[in-house]
């Protein structure tokens, strides 16, 4: 981490970056990095394996949905940050009135080229305050790995409430960060840095408690909290540490997924959903995924 770099904790309870740069700043920053074909940040190919355990998320994700509302039959999706499009394919057999936005389209064309019809590019706050004139709503907003990344997640929060209904779930997933396992492992030598910052990339490092208290914040009510695999476990195990060993995190994320994907195999998905819910109140697992709605 750049020693320049201040972290702090916030009013909220997570940690965030006191000097963060200008939004003209991350817009070239991720021109540059993210978003152009030719630069290989998307993986290219997934395995059998690695596209079920994309697909057993989003199974996941959708079964909490449902047992927090009714949807609609033909619901209504906006997926912010929709990136490759996994998302999108998946509700594409579902419903047909879903949007993906995002600041470049390349994801969608290397993997589900099928899927640009749902697709608008361009500036994320844009397009959304675009949808907030229009009085748009939403039954489902998706927002995974994004809000660590904005330079305002109270005005994206509060942007999204706009676009919403009584019934409307937003679906929070945001990294796990400065947690239990991840400060033990620092504090006691497995590891030798606090890998998890990563600037410009991420300048919000939340929590539970810190998401649940800035959704409270902006209006929305936490329904459910859980997390996904716990692969930062392997952290405290020197033959498995990917982080002092580079060269272990292709199996530990192997690992991962086949364990994620056999417990899909049992066909108990009330029991998945538990166990990852243990996990969320215990604060551990690597990712927070929220399930919150409109008050």
């Amino acid at each position: 981490m750049d020693k320049n770099i201040e972290i702090i904790k916030n009013d909220f309870g997570f940690f965030e970056v006191r000097n963060k740069p200008t939004k003209e700043y991350l817009n070239n920053y991720y021109k540059n990095k993210y978003y152009q074909l030719d630069k290989g940040n998307y993986q290219k190919t997934y395995s059998n394996e690695e596209m079920n355990y994309i697909n057993n998320g989003i199974k996941l994700k959708l079964h909490a949905i449902k047992n927090i509302v009714d949807l609609p039959q033909n619901f209504s999706l906006l997926d912010v940050g929709c990136g490759e499009g996994w998302v999108l394919n998946y509700f594409s057999q579902l419903s047909q009135n879903i949007i993906g936005i995002d600041f470049s389209i390349s994801g969608i064309k290397n993997h589900n080229k099928h899927c640009e019809k749902f697709f608008i590019e361009g500036d994320i706050e844009e397009i959304i305050a675009d949808f907030k004139k229009k009085n748009r709503t939403f039954d489902i907003i998706w927002l995974d790995n994004v809000l660590e990344h904005v330079l305002s997640p109270i005005d994206i929060l509060n942007n999204l409430y706009s676009l919403s209904h009584k019934n409307t779930i937003l679906v929070i997933e945001v990294p796990n960060d400065f947690s239990i396992l991840q400060n033990y492992a620092y504090e006691n030598k497995f590891i030798d840095s606090q890998f998890w910052i990563v600037y410009p990339d991420h300048l919000s490092y939340f929590n539970k408690e810190g998401l649940i208290n800035i959704t409270n914040y902006c209006n929305w009510s936490k329904e459910l909290l859980i997390s996904d695999f716990p692969i930062d476990f392997n952290l405290l195990n020197n033959t498995s540490n990917y982080i002092s060993d580079k060269t272990k995190g292709k199996d530990a994320h192997l690992q991962r997924i086949l364990i994620h994907n056999l417990m899909f195999n049992t066909k108990n998905i009330d029991s998945i959903m538990q166990f990852y819910s243990s996990l969320a109140n215990l604060g551990l697992g690597r990712q927070i995924i929220g399930f919150f709605k409109a008050k």
